[in-house]
């Protein structure tokens, strides 16, 4: 491959960016567009009413993107991590919302028993942004506060940015139009999942990227300029055992990646 798509140079509220040097966001309680939570715990379980169907006419991935001979093993949950929220329905496809960074759709496929594809399974997808922040949480990607295990963090500050919800389509298929991730403090690349099917959330779980990817990315100063912490590789992050791998490739001017989750509903 002889070229890497460019990353976007855009510049948004100076909101988006405080984070990056350690300046707090406004703090407040979840926003009022966020959706209930049924339970918490471990394993988050949201009100899914209201949740968008992701436009198949509009789709750049293919079926054949998630062909393979081990794409519908029953995928393994992780941890949810603290900076889950169960976020507003409207935030739809479009979740880069104008960031910085190597724009990237995220295609996400969900399969049951027999590898049958499910429509209507509700996924939703959350990661931080292209120096390692998190939208609605106020901390330092480089020094993050110490959270219980299996404790999420409340929300404290009033962004959405790269989260977002939706249904599959009748191929099972989601799509969002994000950024490649970047990394933050003992954590390799990667962007979070939830599957919801009907009111029982199946999977909760995270993907890392190929660290020829990766290497590609993070060589761009957007990412790692001025930082105080490494990336940490896949072979040395402590849940990579657990989680999934992006496929990833080039396709209408950004990178696409894909990957298949089977979940036994």
């Amino acid at each position: 491959m002889n070229h890497l798509v460019k990353p976007v140079q855009t510049r948004r509220d100076v909101l988006i960016g405080l984070g990056a040097v350690g300046v707090g966001l406004v703090a407040g309680p979840a926003l009022a567009g966020d959706r209930p939570m049924i339970s918490t715990g471990r394993n988050t379980v949201c009100n899914n009413a209201g949740v968008l169907v992701s436009d198949l006419s509009g789709r750049i991935a293919t079926t054949a993107d998630f062909t393979g001979a081990a794409d519908c093993a029953l995928s393994r949950d992780t941890v949810e991590g603290p900076y889950f929220i169960c976020t507003d329905t409207m935030n739809a496809r479009n979740i880069a919302e104008g960031l910085d960074g190597t724009p990237m759709t995220l295609a996400i496929r969900v399969t049951g028993r027999g590898c049958t594809p499910i429509p209507g399974a509700i996924v939703d997808v959350w990661q931080c942004d292209a120096r390692g922040n998190y939208s609605g949480h106020a901390v330092s990607p480089d020094d993050p506060p110490r959270v219980g295990r299996g404790r999420p963090r409340e929300p404290d500050a009033s962004t959405r940015f790269l989260r977002g919800v939706l249904a599959t389509d009748a191929e099972g298929i989601v799509e969002f139009d994000a950024i490649y991730p970047g990394y933050y403090h003992r954590r390799a690349i990667h962007t979070h999942y939830k599957v919801h099917v009907g009111d029982t959330a199946y999977l909760t779980s995270q993907a890392l990227y190929p660290e020829e990817w990766n290497d590609r990315i993070v060589a761009n100063p957007m990412y790692g300029e001025g930082r105080s912490v490494k990336r940490a590789l896949n072979a040395d992050d402590y849940i990579a055992r657990s989680a999934g791998l992006f496929a990833v490739s080039e396709r209408g001017g950004r990178l696409l990646a894909t990957i298949n989750l089977s979940v036994p509903a």
